[in-house]
């Protein structure tokens, strides 16, 4: 790898000293955004623990990778822990949140060993998965549902102790908060079982990236991704109570803007309009030159679009986790807004 430029290895930690990524990462004031997962829909599979790195090594998930393409588009796989009150049942489950519109729609699978996963994502790679599934397949439908609430939580240690550690306290946090507001018996609106219609699932995943921004979670059905994130900041979110101008600094992104540079812009218009950029149906497209980059944030349907000029901006040191002096160090680059406007239309 090459040496670091003299400007980012200054931001470096001391050479005896081996801090944790995110905390370092928080020390330099490391800008999140343009660092979400992008993609079409996420496909969550249940994989007991321990899960080796990656998570792709598991028997169960031999032979997937990370994106995929399926019927609803390219999709992001990820591992879920599957929950304690399972016990020993033979069939598990397999979670898919998809973008339709402004919002999303979710199907819910079971199948039977690897073979009946193979056979599920083979049946999703060709057909919707509103369509039937063949009799004797070695995997069932079990229900769908439209904008559930989930959250999506990086719990990854073997990938990084910082997931591992940060990403598993805000799980237990939230899952706290949610069986407050059941002890409660407050009907919103996190009341009930972790199901659709005003309920929220936390799922414990595999490595989503960014592990530096620790604890990262991925919320839906907005779709977005955020760092250094707590168990209140996550309940007003879902429920939009948050400041989203005061939030959007910890935003990584959007899954429907496909770089960097186009999440960094769509976060910019997200923190002029608020949450009710949300219930807009849009796109985001992009045109580069150089380290420079003109983004179009077109919601077409509601009659509105942007127009977002983007440059590269500092570039930080990725340091090694827990490593003397953060090395090796790998760089990576920060993204800026410096025009926004919005266009008639």
């Amino acid at each position: 790898m090459p040496p670091l430029a003299p400007e980012v290895a200054a931001l470096l930690p001391a050479g005896d000293d081996a801090p944790r990524c995110a905390a370092h990462a928080a020390a330099i004031g490391t800008d999140p955004g343009g660092t979400s997962i992008a993609a079409g829909a996420v496909a969550l599979v249940e994989v007991p623990l321990p899960w080796p790195k990656p998570v792709f090594a598991d028997g169960l998930l031999e032979g997937f990778r990370p994106m995929m393409d399926l019927h609803v588009g390219p999709t992001r796989v990820l591992a879920a822990v599957p929950p304690d009150e399972r016990g020993q049942h033979s069939r598990i489950s397999v979670a898919l949140h998809w973008r339709v519109g402004a919002g999303t729609q979710s199907a819910h699978f079971e199948f039977d060993g690897p073979d009946g996963l193979r056979g599920l994502f083979a049946h999703l790679a060709r057909q919707s998965p509103a369509d039937p599934v063949p009799q004797g397949a070695g995997f069932a439908s079990v229900g769908y549902a439209e904008n559930e609430r989930a959250v999506l939580v990086c719990t990854q240690g073997s990938h990084d102790v910082c997931c591992g550690s940060e990403g598993t306290r805000l799980a237990a946090d939230f899952e706290a908060v949610l069986r407050a507001y059941r002890a409660a018996d407050v009907d919103e609106p996190y009341a009930g079982a972790p199901t659709a219609g005003g309920r929220v699932t936390v799922y414990r995943v595999s490595h989503t990236g960014g592990h530096r921004f620790a604890p990262t979670a991925m919320t839906l059905p907005d779709g977005r991704m955020w760092a250094g994130i707590e168990a209140g900041e996550v309940a007003t979110i879902l429920d939009r109570t948050a400041d989203a101008a005061m939030m959007a600094p910890r935003c990584r992104g959007w899954w429907g803007a496909p770089t960097g540079p186009a999440q960094v812009a769509e976060r910019a218009v997200f923190a002029q309009v608020g949450w009710p950029l949300e219930d807009m149906a849009r796109q985001v497209r992009f045109r580069s030159s150089g380290d420079r980059w003109n983004v179009e944030i077109v919601a077409a349907e509601a009659g509105r679009a942007w127009t977002v000029s983007v440059e590269a901006g500092r570039t930080v040191p990725t340091i090694a986790c827990r490593a003397l002096g953060g090395l090796p160090a790998k760089p990576a680059t920060e993204f800026r807004v410096t025009d926004i406007w919005e266009n008639s239309r």
